[in-house]
């Protein structure tokens, strides 16, 4: 074979050659001798130009890998999907081979961090890594988009392969991964702040969150030689199980054929229901009846962290002062109020003047510091004022300390192709898609907040 010298030098010839048969042609007809060399040397410089391209992207990359590591040796770029078809692909190979599957997915940076923790988190489960990879392939997203209109007859091979891995027990799909909200957060427009400032954890086995609260260790000042005491914390044991939480969304055959990307459409849906399902859960969730324990109904259940306001239907400066100094300083720095906007606007209106409850006029936002603590506003927060009772309104506290558990890459859909009416248990002409995922929520560590609750007038 040639060097690329080489191949360079015969190059030069021929377009001597060519300038000089051109001149010697002139403006007269070429002769077919005259011809037949022309097409020759033009062919035999196309063959050489095609064979010059690749053997100096050969050079180059040599040059390149000896200028970076002293050496010629160097490797092709792994594909994204190589890792698939290597059982004994690592940790960190299916980490970078979800990112690079899913970076072309405009994915906005607080939602791709989020992504990339998770899946660092938990790539030690390599089968769980796998998985989202295999569902991260253009043939599972446009499988699914098939499946979720029920056109399963106009599956591919490649596509009908890929969907093997999404299939889950019951007969669901799980979604691919850039549209699983369990894996990829909805933060534009959403209205569950409360997830957004507590301690999320997950799961990829298992069916609940297992952890541990301390007191902490007590230390002591002590004499010379003086046994020191046994300072060990007492352990507790928190678990939080999760909860199955579901939807469903129902559409005409004739909805199916008119509306083009329907079923993209119901899958943003499902992650718009789950923000919303879960903002008021994480609030006021009874902990009871399949659905996580809110932050509110947590603290409501202990008197030792709810604190009463001076006055009936009134919330004052001394309330807020009071909420404030009842969180212990260990917790108190890292504190954020949550409330709901009702009584932001109270806190507003508590200033007349330039004083010590002055917090803005009509022609300003609300507040969103509160005695230099940040503030987070939640619709899902209580507004009842009733005056007969202690009702809820303000929480103050440390939300590391209220955990959020989820299951990652969990969230599965099921495609129903005909629904039966009520009256006769006849098919009526409607589909649907059952959705299903699982989270759980409690509060570890009661001290770490404080509960603002109205005084009663009785």
């Amino acid at each position: 074979m040639k060097t690329l010298e080489e191949l360079r030098a015969r190059q030069s010839e021929i377009a001597d050659e060519l300038r000089a048969l051109n001149d010697e042609i002139g403006n007269a007809d070429p002769t077919t001798e005259q011809q037949a060399r022309w097409d020759s040397l033009d062919a035999e410089e196309k063959d050489l130009r095609e064979t010059r391209i690749p053997a100096a992207e050969r050079a180059a990359r040599v040059a390149d890998s000896r200028a970076r590591w002293q050496s010629t040796r160097f490797s092709s770029k792994p594909g994204t999907f190589d890792a698939l078809n290597n059982p004994a692909a690592g940790r960190q190979e299916l980490v970078d081979s979800l990112i690079r599957a899913n970076e072309h997915r405009d994915i906005e940076g607080p939602n791709q961090a989020h992504f990339e923790w998770v899946i660092k988190r938990h790539a030690g489960d390599t089968a769980w890594a796998a998985n989202l990879l295999a569902r991260s392939r253009p043939e599972y997203q446009s499988g699914f988009a098939k499946l979720m209109m029920g056109r399963a007859e106009l599956l591919t091979a490649e596509e009908r392969t890929a969907m093997s891995v999404g299939s889950n027990t019951n007969g669901g799909y799980l979604l691919p991964t850039h549209l699983d909200p369990t894996i990829i957060l909805t933060n534009s427009g959403s209205s569950n702040n409360i997830r957004q400032i507590s301690r999320v954890v997950t799961l990829t086995q298992g069916t609940t969150w297992n952890g541990v609260t301390s007191a902490g260790v007590t230390a002591s000042w002590d004499g010379e030689l003086a046994e020191v005491s046994d300072d060990t914390p007492t352990l507790g044991r928190v678990s939080i199980a999760t909860n199955i939480a579901q939807a469903f969304v129902q559409a005409s055959i004739a909805a199916f054929d008119d509306i083009d990307n329907l079923a993209s459409d119901v899958m943003m849906m499902f992650a718009d229901a789950r923000d919303r399902l879960e903002g008021a859960a994480h609030a006021t969730g009874s902990g009871a009846s399949n659905q996580p324990k809110g932050i509110v109904t947590a603290l409501d259940a202990s008197t030792s962290v709810e604190i009463t306001s001076t006055t009936a239907a009134t919330i004052g400066e001394v309330d807020i002062h009071a909420v404030y100094r009842g969180v212990p300083v260990r917790w108190r720095n890292r504190s954020t109020w949550l409330t709901n906007p009702l009584y932001n606007l109270a806190i507003k209106r508590l200033g007349t003047a330039v004083s010590s409850a002055f917090s803005g006029d009509l022609t300003q936002p609300v507040t969103d510091r509160i005695l230099g603590r940040p503030v987070v506003e939640s619709d899902d927060m209580p507004t009842t004022q009733t005056t007969t009772s202690l009702d809820n309104e303000i929480v103050f506290g440390d939300f590391s300390n209220y955990v959020i558990v989820d299951k990652p890459g969990g969230m599965s859909v099921e495609y129903i192709p005909h629904l039966f009416n009520t009256n006769a248990n006849l098919p009526d002409g409607r589909r649907g898609w059952y959705a299903y995922w699982r989270t759980g929520a409690d509060c570890v560590n009661l001290s770490a907040f404080r509960l603002l609750q109205d005084k009663t007038s009785a």
